[in-house]
């Protein structure tokens, strides 16, 4: 790989040395921001009085204030001159401290990533499915602190509905395989990824939205029932210019060339009034007053110029390369209209004005355009949808190459039944810090359930969250939060975080009922699908009843799940759950315990998150009301 081409630098080996690069990189740009912020403030006062210069001379020598009223003038010129060079350096420090500046978030944003500071971190908004919302609560795939928060640099629309599509719907082994190659790749271009997730975040500061773009490229052409403005606009400019040419060279007296002119102009400017609107929201569709086509221009060049060999980024970039079907060159002639589209913005609105009325200048740009769009516009869907799905790479590629001690997973399908198993070694929570603490665990065969017992806060549910986060992390093809983990493709399912609802009239039992059926369907489904298992999580369910009933409920549920050919985890108080008939061939048993230690002459409780095989042999609940000062009864 070619360091000229990607930027690279040596990738870091641990956490911390992570973290020490990122905090580098801030500190740099941050002292950059404050000289740019510095020489923009000295220029923009530079560039007000060069302005104030200039427009005082210009009165005086309007006003024959002085005798030398040629020389103030020329004064005049100069200092207008000299502002014009001022302003458009002023726009150059602009530009970089918004670049400087954006770079430095970029890099705060990395260190809150690595901290898990989840409220420095800001993420595009997304919808989650009605059908999903149960188990993107219960896993954290959207949530505050999520799995996309960990994930999302994204910044184009489209690599923010592909990375949120692996999210919510885990790939197959094939698919897994490809996707790790190519993030393999990507992960020790450090510099390189940076760079083009500040392309895109730049175009992202600017409401760029190739969604736009793909939705005009795919619309009927705005002349369809307008053909004949063509050709009038046509002869009003053919006729501008014949009256233009007689009155350069003489060709007809100024009292008749003028009036003619006139009359065209008239035209141009009636037909403006009627269409100019309409033209307007064409181009309004396309572009904002920042020519986004050339930004992603920019990022096609970038993919494009890219030295990789993973199967999936060099079938990516066959679209962008320069060749007659090369993206970026289109997209840069598209850009060329646009830029002729803008011209109506800006500085440039007087001779806009100008165009206008003498050869009606939107339709001769909106005709180029269509063109365009007749030519090329079936490719842009294509196009986008490409480079969505190399930043969704990237953004799987950063987290790799932040967590370099995290393992590549082993995704295949399984040759039977007995195979279909997740195994994994020191397992941890992906979105816990540093204090995390990794397990052994294995869920599966079919047949078997995970049974997972012991106090309360001593670990349980953390458990089965990361079984379950890991499991997406692993089906979208970058690490986990592992030393070894393997499984087969998995659907995941899960009763965690039920709430009731007064709106909806649905009691807390009622609302996990539901929820236990719907996973119950589901796993019937999946036993129909060979390619697919079933995984469900199931977090102290059914507490809305007594205890007896409770168990025998519980019971029920699980053993349906299991006869499905579902494997799953269940955590649960009830020591006993694993004797019941239904679950006691099925149940592998472990559980997490408290510890107690004397802090001061007082009794402290302290948990060390390490599972051990069976069940619990105590329970914490009466403790800790003594803990809390809600013991024995003052009357006892």
């Amino acid at each position: 790989m070619s360091s000229t081409n990607t930027g690279d630098t040596q990738s870091p080996t641990n956490h911390q040395q992570v973290v020490l690069r990122y905090r580098k990189l801030l500190e740099e740009q941050t002292q950059i921001v404050a000289r740019c912020n510095q020489s923009w403030s000295t220029a923009a006062w530079a560039r007000g009085g060069l302005f104030l210069a200039f427009v005082v001379a210009l009165f005086l020598a309007v006003n024959n204030a002085f005798e030398q009223s040629t020389l103030l003038y020329a004064v005049s010129a100069l200092l207008f001159v000299t502002f014009t060079a001022f302003a458009l350096y002023v726009e150059r420090l602009e530009a970089a401290l918004k670049h400087s500046r954006l770079q430095a978030s970029i890099h705060f944003e990395s260190i809150a990533r690595c901290q898990r500071e989840w409220r420095d971190i800001k993420v595009p908004q997304v919808e989650v499915p009605a059908e999903l919302a149960a188990v993107s609560q219960d896993l954290d795939l959207f949530t505050d602190s999520s799995i996309f928060k960990l994930l999302g640099i994204t910044r184009t629309p489209l690599g923010t509905e592909t990375l949120t599509s692996w999210i919510r719907q885990g790939a197959q082994p094939e698919e897994v395989a490809i996707r790790q190659q190519a993030v393999k790749e990507l992960a020790p271009m450090l510099k390189w990824r940076e760079d083009f997730q500040l392309l895109c975040a730049k175009l992202s500061s600017s409401q760029a939205n190739p969604k736009r773009l793909v939705q005009w490229a795919q619309s009927p052409s705005w002349f369809e029932r307008r053909r004949w403005l063509v050709y009038l606009t046509r002869v009003t400019s053919v006729a501008s210019l014949a009256f233009i040419a007689c009155m350069l060279f003489q060709l007809l007296p100024f009292g008749i060339a003028i009036p003619l002119l006139l009359g065209v102009m008239a035209v141009n400017f009636i037909l403006s009034v009627i269409f100019s609107g309409s033209i307007h929201d064409q181009f309004n569709a396309i572009s904002t007053q920042a020519n986004e086509a050339s930004g992603y221009t920019e990022l096609f060049d970038r993919v494009a110029a890219c030295d990789v060999s993973a199967p999936r980024l060099v079938e990516l970039q066959s679209g962008f390369r320069s060749s007659g079907d090369g993206a970026q060159e289109k997209i840069g002639k598209l850009g060329w209209w646009i830029s002729l589209a803008n011209i109506r913005r800006g500085t440039l609105f007087l001779l806009y004005l100008v165009l206008e009325f003498l050869f009606f200048w939107d339709v001769h740009v909106l005709v180029g355009l269509e063109k365009w769009k007749n030519a090329h516009g079936h490719q842009m869907h294509g196009w986008f949808e490409k480079l969505g799905h190399w930043e969704s790479l990237c953004a799987l590629a950063k987290l790799a190459a932040d967590e370099p001690t995290w393992a590549w997973p082993n995704v295949k399908a399984p040759a039977d039944d007995s195979s279909a198993v997740v195994s994994a070694t020191q397992l941890a929570h992906p979105l816990l810090g540093t204090e995390r603490v990794a397990n052994d665990a294995q869920v599966g065969p079919p047949g078997t359930v995970l049974l997972v017992t012991g106090s309360n806060m001593s670990g349980k549910s953390t458990l089965l969250r990361s079984i379950g986060a890991n499991i997406v992390l692993a089906q979208m093809g970058t690490v986990v939060c592992a030393e070894s983990m393997s499984l087969p493709p998995m659907r995941i399912e899960s009763s965690m975080r039920i709430a009731d609802s007064l709106a909806d009239g649905v009691s807390f039992f009622m609302a996990e009922l539901k929820r236990l059926k719907q996973v119950v369907d589901i796993a019937n489904d999946c036993a129909a699908d060979p390619n697919t298992t079933l995984l469900f999580l199931l977090d102290e369910i059914l507490q809305g009843t007594n205890s007896r009933e409770r168990q025998i409920a519980v019971s029920r549920v699980v053993r349906r799940l299991i006869d499905s050919k579902a494997i799953g985890a269940i955590s649960t108080h009830d020591l006993d759950l694993a004797k019941t008939n239904e679950l006691a061939s099925a149940c592998q048993t472990v559980h997490f315990s408290e510890q107690f230690v004397s802090e001061n002459g007082k009794e402290k409780m302290t948990f060390d998150y390490r599972m051990k095989q069976g069940v619990a042999k105590t329970t914490n609940a009466l403790k800790l009301l003594e803990l809390v000062g809600l013991g024995e009864s003052p009357s006892d």
